[in-house]
């Protein structure tokens, strides 16, 4: 993840804001102060979206069927790259106070939009008895899924709302464990270690492909029970997160895991060529693997991470929500319906199953065809089965420069750089000094 820091220019806003009003004190359907922000396009309700190839066009169809059935300015999908692109790009546009409607990205961007007065506050539509969201409906979403749509650094309210979301999980190749004599993947920290003593000594083979990932690490420290930050303040230097680096390092020195290339797929192309037995990624990669798995379907399987404490599993709940902006009343409505939309279990669903991502409501399991795709295969159902328990990260002001923090500091430890411990008390002082900074 690239780190904000550049792009948004808070001093120079904070100018600008003081100046014209506080638009971001608006509740988001008009209000008494002046607008600092205009739309980018007058014509259309403009969504900067991540998504390509076939999924892209899943979700312009999506956003087509809304358009007729809502009437007003339509939503049209503009598809800018990945989150940092367009982070770079909302970035540029908040400076020039022209803006779209609505833009996917990760909480913590959304932080830093709000604090530059861009981001709408969502509530007053949600909380709207015509076009907000029934108890029925905040009940069916996932907590940790809901969860990362409120920011109490400001108020607790909500900016931003779930959009595309996936789990950490373990895949594993189901081949190198037989020839290492084992019969079913790990369930625990301390079986996955002795599972790739034994693979080494077996085979002469790695067990684990690493992707030093801020999002792994995260997803690996609440799987021991630990917590990423108390208020503005990291907690790196805690037992569990601690006890993480330790075992990177661990893994390192015995030659049981290597790290790849930053920024390639090659864990997932070792696995698939059966060169490791085990990579940890997103579950919206499963299509992916599924497809360079397809010479032997039964070949391999998805289950959660390991965990340190199995009566109180844990993971990392990935992917980008999708923030509304300052631009007109009208266009800030038709965008809120057009989340609205998305978000219901049938379009919900369907997504789910064209994508890759996973249903963000309960009742999607339900769904006739969610059912079938259950059923295709043993393990098509264990992301899913995985969000009761997947935890978001932090959504604070600063967080995507400390993710960069976290990555390095991951790859000094497989690199033989630092200690664990080491890496992890000098991470927690430098996490620490950003967020402050941030804040």
């Amino acid at each position: 993840m690239t780190p904000l820091r550049g792009f948004i220019c808070i001093a120079a806003l904070t100018g600008i804001l003081a100046g014209c009003g506080n638009p971001a004190s608006e509740s988001g359907r008009g209000g008494a102060s002046p607008r600092v922000f205009k739309p980018i396009d007058e014509t259309a309700v403009l969504f900067w979206d991540r998504q390509t190839l076939e999924t892209a066009d899943l979700i312009t169809r999506i956003a087509g069927e809304y358009n007729a059935q809502h009437g007003g300015l339509p939503v049209k999908v503009e598809h800018l790259g990945d989150y940092s692109d367009i982070n770079r790009k909302l970035s540029v546009s908040i400076q020039a106070r022209e803006l779209p409607a609505m833009a996917v990205g990760y909480d913590s961007m959304t932080a830093e939009y709000v604090q530059a007065g861009a981001a709408v506050p969502l509530d007053e539509y949600m909380n709207d008895a015509e076009v907000g969201l029934t108890n029925e409906d905040r009940a069916d979403f996932f907590p940790g899924v809901l969860a990362t749509s409120t920011n109490p650094a400001f108020g607790g309210k909500t900016y931003s709302f779930p959009f595309t979301k996936s789990v950490l999980v373990m895949y594993f190749n189901k081949k190198v464990l037989r020839a290492a004599g084992i019969e079913a993947p790990p369930k625990t920290w301390d079986e996955f270690l002795a599972q790739c003593r034994l693979i080494k000594d077996k085979t002469g083979q790695f067990g684990y492909a690493v992707d030093v990932d801020c999002s792994t690490i995260d997803g690996m420290i609440y799987s021991r029970g630990g917590e990423l930050v108390r208020g503005a303040e990291s907690l790196f230097d805690q037992p569990a997160s601690v006890a993480v680096f330790e075992y990177l390092e661990t893994l390192a020195k015995e030659k049981l895991a290597f790290q790849i290339q930053p920024g390639t797929f090659d864990d997932r192309d070792e696995f698939t060529q059966g060169r490791v037995a085990f990579f940890f990624r997103t579950s919206s990669l499963r299509p992916y693997v599924a497809a360079m798995m397809a010479q032997d379907p039964d070949g391999w399987g998805i289950a959660m991470i390991p965990q340190a404490h199995l009566e109180a599993p844990a993971t990392v709940l990935y992917g980008g929500n999708i923030g509304i902006f300052q631009t007109t009343p009208e266009q800030q409505r038709i965008a809120w319906g057009f989340i609205k939309y998305f978000t219901s279990p049938e379009v919900s669903a369907r997504w789910a199953l064209g994508s890759g991502y996973l249903p963000l409501r309960k009742s999607a399991a339900d769904h006739p065809d969610m059912q079938a795709f259950f059923k295709q295969w043993e393990y098509n159902r264990a992301a899913f089965d995985c969000l009761p328990h997947a935890r978001p990260e932090p959504n604070l002001a600063g967080w995507q420069e400390v993710r960069t923090l976290v990555e390095r500091a991951g790859s000094q430890v497989m690199s033989g750089l630092k200690t664990g411990r080491q890496a992890a008390m000098d991470l927690k002082q430098e996490a620490d000094r950003v967020l402050a900074a941030a804040q």
